[in-house]
């Protein structure tokens, strides 16, 4: 790499993107050796002198890399990425980078992007307001269930697992990631069961249900195919595996313009997120997330049985729900203003309990989809006693009631809290 990007007096463009790296070089190599060929693979230069490069394109499109504190900050000029692509983008910024041998571990911590770059997506179609105005529920936290288990129901038991959470009291049920077309449970089969179910219990109920329906699949064609047959039969939700289909899915999916919401499931990601020093936080995945158009997904929840920290989460969230954040190097959060991109919902999920309610609201607040997979169907009472125990703990946390004296009389919480209280 023979290019020298390292520049500490540039002030970086509006219409920058910036990248901010956790850099540790490989034993032997300077930070500054490094840094340099980081700077120019993610954009122009290679690893030896090159006679194609012409000084005046260098001029125009080289990064500069205008700090090296803690972590390393690199200014890229909007000419080198695709518009609305995020494939794209992550091929550049996140790509051959990550297996130079000069490197001994390297991270995309944040990226901020310009208004351009911003305004070249359509984001999410509802977002946060879109999907309250839905669900009619105009501001307490969503409440929601995976069917469990997540393999081996044939459609018909699906569907009626389906029904007994929602007239137990949930707003939303949820197809579990590795749930798709299989023998025992045929994609359309289950769809138009469970469905018919969610139509019964708004009946039943008078509230607005939602079937969220695992459409991933293994081509972009029939993925959405399967988005149109849900919205055939009336379905109002889908719900994609976010990093296990690609971005290019999840943005054709946006891009069609189907009128469904679209949930995101980060199954996978920890492959690329959980090393603290290596790969891509979950801070990029979600800002690209919302970018290419998601309208919920799998944030983190600090307590049950996935990794993530506090801070982590809740900075996430934060920049999920908000049009404008301020740069917090203390966190390793850059600024960034959202524009006219909605917000996303932040959907916590996995391990939670009826009584993990309280804690839930008191750190993430009314934006925020709660789901519960055996937290609800391990009930001793079954899926409705269980739905119903979730339904009054979150009654007693908007109250400010604590849990122990809002079960008297409520048998479902009462009964969760004999099963779950310590």
């Amino acid at each position: 790499m023979r290019g020298d990007y390292i520049d500490f007096g540039y002030k970086p463009n509006a219409s920058d993107i910036i990248a901010e790296y956790f850099i540790e070089p490989a034993k032997g190599c300077s930070m500054q050796e490094v840094v340099n060929s980081i700077a120019g693979e993610s954009s122009i230069d290679t690893w030896t002198d090159i006679k194609t490069l012409k000084p005046a394109t260098a001029r125009r499109l080289k990064p500069h890399v205008f700090s090296i504190k803690k972590n390393v900050k690199i200014a890229y000029p909007i000419a080198l990425f695709e518009p609305g692509s995020i494939a794209q983008f992550l091929s550049s910024l996140a790509g051959n980078i990550l297996s130079m041998k000069a490197v001994a571990n390297l991270r995309l911590l944040d990226v901020h992007f310009p208004q351009s770059y911003v305004k070249s997506f359509q984001g999410p179609r509802y977002g946060i307001p879109g999907i309250r105005a839905l669900l009619r529920i105009p501001s307490r936290p969503l409440l929601g269930t995976i069917v469990k288990p997540k393999m081996g129901l044939t459609p018909r038991e699906h569907a009626l697992v389906a029904f007994e959470a929602w007239v137990g009291g949930v707003d939303l049920v949820k197809d579990d990631e590795n749930l798709t077309n299989q023998t025992f449970n045929p994609f359309q089969e289950r769809v138009k069961a469970t469905l018919g179910m969610r139509n019964r219990a708004e009946k039943e109920t008078g509230s607005r249900k939602m079937y969220m329906v695992n459409i991933t699949a293994a081509t972009t064609e029939e993925m959405l195919s399967r988005a149109k047959y849900v919205r055939h039969l009336g379905g109002e939700y889908v719900m994609i595996d976010l990093i296990t289909s690609g971005w290019t899915a999840v943005q054709s999916l946006r891009n069609a313009n189907l009128g469904l919401v679209l949930h995101g499931h980060r199954c996978m990601h920890s492959a690329l997120t959980r090393n603290p020093k290596h790969g891509v936080s979950m801070m990029v995945i979600a800002k690209l997330a919302r970018l290419a158009g998601l309208d919920q997904l799998h944030t983190g929840t600090v307590i049950g049985k996935m990794e993530g920290s506090s801070s982590e989460v809740l900075n996430i969230d934060e920049e999920m729900e908000h049009q404008h954040i301020e740069q917090n190097d203390a966190v390793k959060v850059l600024a960034q203003d959202w524009y006219s991109i909605k917000p996303l919902l932040p959907v916590a999920s996995g391990g939670l309990q009826p009584l993990m309610i309280p804690a839930l609201y008191k750190q993430f607040g009314k934006d925020i989809a709660l789901q519960f997979g055996g937290g609800i169907h391990a009930h001793p009472r079954g899926t409705r006693a269980g739905a119903k125990a979730a339904v009054q703990a979150l009654e007693a946390t908007l109250k400010g009631i604590p849990l122990q004296k809002y079960a008297t009389g409520r048998h479902e919480l009462a009964e969760a809290i004999r099963k779950w209280g310590n």
